[in-house]
């Protein structure tokens, strides 16, 4: 499974007018960039880079890409440009890996022009599918669990801050990995302004907002990379394709309160019903007793619904009114195929340490200690 993701960076700064830092880019000859008004009360600007590759597949710097975020930072730092405690650090992470046929210096290289002409986030046709809705379950799962660790690798401004809310631990209590879709993973948000963003899932990303402001490469560097170690250990060490089965509740009644295939589905969900129980209850013929059965596999799956014939019930051919009989399960198991967690005796450890090199393990313990001395 390849590595290479594409990130894109929103950086907010103060001090600076939006018209003043368009000018210098234009001047500069740096494409690729838009500068927007961001909303946010003592922000002056935002800062938008095209999605880019910043690593490459065996995890070292891609120099196309920290060239370019390198000039885009000098000339910031140049403008004098200021970071606040309301300014943030947005990292978009796309949800389409970028497939054997890229390397992500060729795929930056293209994607700094192409943004250039459109403003859009940069597709090529050369992605892999998107990263499985299990697999973000997993990496909200393992921030929300250690979010007291990652509070502590950004300053205070950036906890309990309401343009990044957290997800509580105990919103996953009683959830099944394996059940997620992409609506129930953002239910588990407070929508745009969360720690982990999947609003922007629709234009192809996941957005990640909880770094504090900065135009420091160091910071930013570190932090993508975190995040690109993130998702790809859950991608790797704690989701695989397989199978996976889960257990539905039927429909309490699907069908208009008081119609007669309402009456018979109702009959038939508690404890089943003869063939002569639900004509008597309906005043409907055997032929339509058998038509409705079918209109109710339908509505409610074939799985759900279960025939008891006459022979079952001890009978002889010609008592099939009487001894054939209906049921709807209250509850039945479904078989997934698709992404799962792994088993527990192969499933990666849930750290958010998990494969990060020693070199940054230390790095992020040494910037806590100084945050956070007392």
């Amino acid at each position: 499974m390849t590595d290479l993701i594409s990130q894109g960076i929103e950086i907010e700064i103060a001090g600076v007018s939006i018209s003043v830092i368009k000018t210098a880019f234009e001047n500069a000859g740096i494409k690729g960039c838009t500068v927007v008004h961001d909303g946010t009360p003592s922000v002056d600007a935002e800062i938008v880079l095209p999605p880019l590759c910043y690593f490459n597949l065996d995890g070292s710097t891609c120099q196309v890409s920290m060239e370019y975020l390198n000039s885009v930072l000098r000339l910031l730092k140049r403008l004098d440009c200021r970071i606040n405690s309301y300014c943030g650090l947005h990292v978009h992470v796309g949800i389409h890996p970028l497939d054997e046929r890229q390397t992500a210096s060729n795929w930056s290289t293209s994607s700094i022009q192409h943004r250039e002409n459109t403003g859009r986030y940069y597709t090529d046709g050369l992605l892999s599918d998107a990263i499985d809705a299990v697999v973000w379950f997993d990496v909200l799962y393992r921030y929300s669990r250690q979010q007291t660790a990652i509070n502590r690798l950004l300053p205070s401004s950036r906890t309990n801050n309401r343009y990044c809310y957290t997800t509580s631990i105990s919103a996953f209590e009683g959830l099944d990995a394996n059940n997620a879709t992409i609506q129930s993973v953002k239910s588990l948000t407070r929508g745009k302004f969360s720690s982990i963003n999947f609003e922007t899932w629709r234009n192809g990303t996941v957005e990640f907002r909880q770094h504090s402001g900065t135009i420091e490469m160091e910071k930013i560097v570190y932090w993508l990379r975190f995040i690109r170690t993130l998702v790809n250990w859950s991608r790797n060490s704690r989701v695989e394709t397989g199978n996976a089965s889960s257990t539905e509740t039927t429909p309490e009644n699907p069908f208009r309160n008081g119609s007669r295939v309402g009456v018979q589905y109702s009959l038939m969900r508690n404890g089943g019903a003869t063939t002569r129980e639900i004509m008597d209850a309906t005043g409907c013929s055997e032929q339509r007793v058998r038509a409705a059965v079918s209109e109710i596999r339908n509505r409610v799956g074939h799985s759900a619904v279960v025939t008891n014939t006459m022979q079952a019930n001890g009978a002889r051919y010609g008592q099939g009114t009487d001894h054939t009989s209906y049921e709807v399960l209250t509850e039945i198991t479904v078989e997934n195929s698709g992404s799962v967690l792994m088993p527990e005796n192969r499933i990666g450890n849930a750290s958010i340490w998990s494969n990060i090199c020693d070199e940054d393990f230390e790095y992020w313990q040494n910037r806590t200690q100084a945050l956070y001395r007392n």
